[in-house]
């Protein structure tokens, strides 16, 4: 994967005017609750499905306004100040007012996305000089919601993208996610082949919902999974600040201990996370059933979000050789939830049902 350099000249701005059946005439959202994806086990090919790379980032709406650009997370959290290097996104994209779904990735020198060169934002105000010489901040735009007075929600999923393709203008810092029809296993076998986090498919004439739907779907190449850190136990040898992060996923509101993580951390990481923990430090567990640790451990409020790559679930719900991939700020711990995967077949034999008359 490369970037591309593009020309500084400012182009003539496009015109919203073809829209798509289902539009509705509308006043511009002031929040939008994204659409998310039910995961299954593997990768399936099939007509009447699109697939697109499964971006390893934070999950963003852009909404545009006036000229500027405002970058908010999936659980409605301000994010704009922290990138500075998508300042100018308003200038690429051929409507007064809009709302864009993507994903903010970070490319390392490669053009491949490394979500680890996000983690000096997490817990910024700004991120003037976060990544100076260590990464490319690109906002992957894969759907658009809202332009010019129209509310695009209700179109199919490729009707938005053919209105998004037409007033995007790519650039250095702003690209379309590009998607494949049909042949998901090709475009999946590509995936495994940059070692990229997986693939998401999308139900060709799906509309946009403000929930989990099993209209869009992920499938991914490694077990990965956002945790919730409930407490850090005491180091041992000569490692500094912590052990191992005391970590769980909520069940009928309720945080069950899934696993000790103590393996994907350096000397910054186990400073700066526990610099975040301290003012979390609690007298009582948060899990439903406080569980054994082999150190004395310190429980904290469940307030911290970390992302976790594993080897397997085991039968009684635990992650097998957990591993810290990074801290993530863009979900709330109470969305944090057993999620297994569920049979492709069954999952989109099912989608395919409901649709028949």
């Amino acid at each position: 994967m490369t970037t591309k350099k593009h020309s500084t000249k400012k182009p003539a701005r496009k015109k919203t005017t073809t829209i798509c059946p289902g539009a509705r005439a509308a006043r511009m959202p002031a929040e939008i609750h994204p659409m998310l994806a039910t995961l299954v086990d593997d990768p399936f090919s099939d007509p009447e499905w699109i697939f697109e790379t499964k971006w390893d980032g934070f999950r963003s709406i852009c909404f545009i306004n006036g000229g500027k650009a405002r970058f908010v997370s999936r659980n409605q959290i301000e994010m704009t100040p922290q990138y500075p290097e998508l300042h100018d996104v308003a200038k690429q994209i051929g409507a007064k007012q809009a709302i864009l779904d993507g994903e903010i990735v970070a490319l390392d020198e490669h053009g491949m996305p490394r979500f680890q060169l996000l983690q000096p934002r997490v817990g910024r105000k700004s991120g003037v000089d976060a990544l100076r010489g260590k990464g490319q901040i690109v906002y992957f735009v894969f759907d658009l919601l809202y332009a010019d007075g129209y509310d695009l929600r209700n179109c199919t999923v490729v009707e938005r993208k053919a209105k998004l393709a037409e007033i995007l203008r790519p650039a250095n810092f702003i690209k379309l996610s590009e998607h494949v029809e049909g042949d998901g296993e090709a475009f999946f076998r590509e995936i495994e082949k940059f070692h990229l986090e997986g693939m998401i498919a999308k139900r060709a004439a799906s509309k946009y919902l403000p929930k989990r739907s099993a209209d869009w779907l992920k499938v991914k190449t490694i077990m990965r999974s956002e945790v919730v850190v409930g407490g850090y136990t005491q180091p041992r040898g000569t490692r500094s600040y912590f052990g191992a992060l005391v970590c769980g996923l909520y069940r009928e509101n309720k945080l069950h201990y899934i696993a000790h993580v103590g393996g994907g951390f350096d000397e910054r990481k186990l400073a700066s996370i526990y610099k975040l923990m301290q003012p979390l430090k609690s007298d009582k567990s948060s899990f439903v059933d406080a569980p054994k640790t082999n150190e004395p451990v310190q429980w904290i409020k469940p307030r911290l979000v970390a992302e976790v790559k594993f080897s397997e679930w085991t039968a009684d719900h635990r992650l097998r050789h957990p591993v810290f991939v990074g801290l993530r700020e863009d979900k709330d711990p109470r969305d944090c939830r057993f999620e297994f995967e569920s049979d492709t077949d069954k999952v989109v034999g099912r989608a395919a049902k409901k649709r028949k008359p």
